[in-house]
């Protein structure tokens, strides 16, 4: 799409939700629905041709304007359209992620494992204090999602995955309310835990330049995070996940009680990611050790994204033209496969590289050395 397509496209999303506010403020919350869905319509049509990394987040705002829309000519209550909103935005569910689907991390697990269980565990002396925020970082892809995932289905608890980006609305003046119906939807669905992914994005330090709306949100994470450390409840975990620990407003670092480091993969770990990523695939002409030498550096979301790229590979040799076929002959179709070979890898490191810089470790292990983890 055009920057000029694309800016006439935005200055009438612009004119559809100011117009559905002053709508709804007169109380015309039919006429405002309208106007809402029309703003989802176009917000749509501009995410469908935005970069894949900006896609996800403006198809989330999209469907929240729609959520908005279809609530309001349902006549619904505040509380009942934010409930709405939170499922349009929050991941909930009980994960079937497994400790033993992760590939290493034993130190992190081990810390993991101890953090969570503790809450849990009743009969203790009360000056046994247990974590109930537990800060996870390190570089991206290295598994800080599927540790969180792993933890909730340990405890059986409901999973809450909140990704900040998606919880600021630049359109709606919600996020505050958002985050407090988040935490009291948690409140409500014990045992849980709460994921805050990518907490940099909104929990930058004050001296960073963020406008007064991202601080107020700021603001109301901070307070809801202290009333759970406080609280004399003890069936809710909250945890946060971040890429970039320095950026972090220290009063946020101050509220996670446990802070976990989750480094890239060594040797032995790369090699158990691979496997699991390889599960089922005929390996005898594959050194695993030689292959798993080339990916140092690697971390564990590069690992899986090198592994489909050398089975997509093999598959588009042994299927030419099937990307033809129609849906009739695919239904019909049966895949060719052959063993993994070497090749197919040395096409997929051509394309897959690491996406961690040495740079970036050493400023791991220097905030790791300051705030422990």
């Amino acid at each position: 799409m055009g920057d000029l397509r694309e800016n006439i496209l935005r200055q009438e999303l612009q004119r559809e939700v100011d117009e559905a506010k002053r709508l709804e403020r007169d109380g015309n919350r039919k006429e405002a629905s309208e106007h809402y869905l029309r703003a989802s319509e176009i917000y749509r049509r501009i995410a469908y041709n935005a970069p894949p990394e900006r896609a996800q987040e403006m198809f989330g705002v999209a469907s929240k304007y729609e959520t908005f829309g279809k609530a309001l000519v349902k006549g619904k209550t505040e509380p009942e359209m934010q409930e709405e909103m939170i499922s349009t935005l929050i991941v909930s569910q009980k994960p079937e992620i497994s400790w033993d689907d992760i590939g290493g991390l034993e130190e992190a697990k081990k810390d993991i494992r101890e953090a969570i269980i503790l809450p849990f565990v009743q009969a203790k002396p009360p000056y046994i204090k247990a974590p109930r925020t537990i800060l996870l970082y390190g570089p991206p892809g290295s598994g800080k999602t599927l540790l969180a995932k792993a933890s909730s289905n340990t405890l059986s608890a409901t999973f809450f995955e909140a990704r900040m980006p998606t919880l600021l609305s630049k359109y709606f003046g919600e996020s505050q309310k958002l985050i407090n119906a988040l935490f009291e939807k948690a409140r409500k669905t014990q045992p849980c835990l709460i994921f805050i992914d990518e907490l940099d994005s909104v929990a930058m330090s004050r001296d960073s330049d963020v406008d007064e709306s991202t601080r107020r949100v700021l603001a109301q994470l901070l307070t809801e995070i202290e009333g759970f450390n406080t609280s004399k409840e003890e069936r809710i975990l909250i945890m946060g996940a971040t890429n970039k620990p320095w950026d972090l407003d220290d009063a946020v670092v101050s509220r996670f009680q446990k802070r976990i480091y989750v480094p890239l993969p060594d040797e032995k770990a790369r090699k158990a990611i691979l496997r699991i990523h390889l599960e089922g695939a005929d390996l005898s002409n594959i050194d695993m050790n030689s292959l798993t030498e080339r990916t140092g550096g690697f971390s564990g979301r590069d690992l899986a994204s090198l592994c489909q790229e050398a089975i997509t590979r093999m598959v588009r040799e042994q299927n030419p033209n099937i990307e033809k076929l129609t849906v009739k002959e695919l239904e019909a179709y049966s895949l060719k496969y052959r063993p993994l070979q070497a090749k197919d890898f040395d096409s997929a490191f051509e394309k897959i590289k690491s996406t961690t810089q040495p740079k970036d470790i050493e400023k791991y292990e220097e905030w790791r050395k300051e705030f422990g983890g």
